[in-house]
């Protein structure tokens, strides 16, 4: 309940940056949902959103560029596409 209300507070807020941590992992679908429209409308206002998450569907369907940290390192930083799929095929070799 705290991280619902915490994200409701952030993106009503509307800050320049708005960086989300995991936030999708809590919640039933309509809450995931309300979340993704309100980085969608955040994004498209010209704001910035960082969007920390391990799910590659969310980062694939939301962000154009993505980072990859492994152990605090930065692995590869570029187009999400490209990122993710770098971070799934190196899943699949552990």
């Amino acid at each position: 309940m705290e991280v619902r209300l915490g994200f409701a507070v952030a993106a009503h807020m509307e800050p320049d940056i708005l960086l989300i941590d995991e936030v999708l992992a809590v919640g039933d679908a309509g809450f995931q949902r309300r979340c993704l429209e309100k980085m969608h409308e955040a994004a498209e206002s010209g704001r910035t959103v960082l969007l920390v998450s391990h799910n590659l569907d969310t980062i694939y369907s939301l962000c154009e560029s993505a980072l990859w940290l492994d152990k605090g390192r930065i692995q590869t930083v570029g187009d999400a596409r490209e990122v993710t799929g770098l971070y799934a095929a190196s899943e699949d070799r552990t």
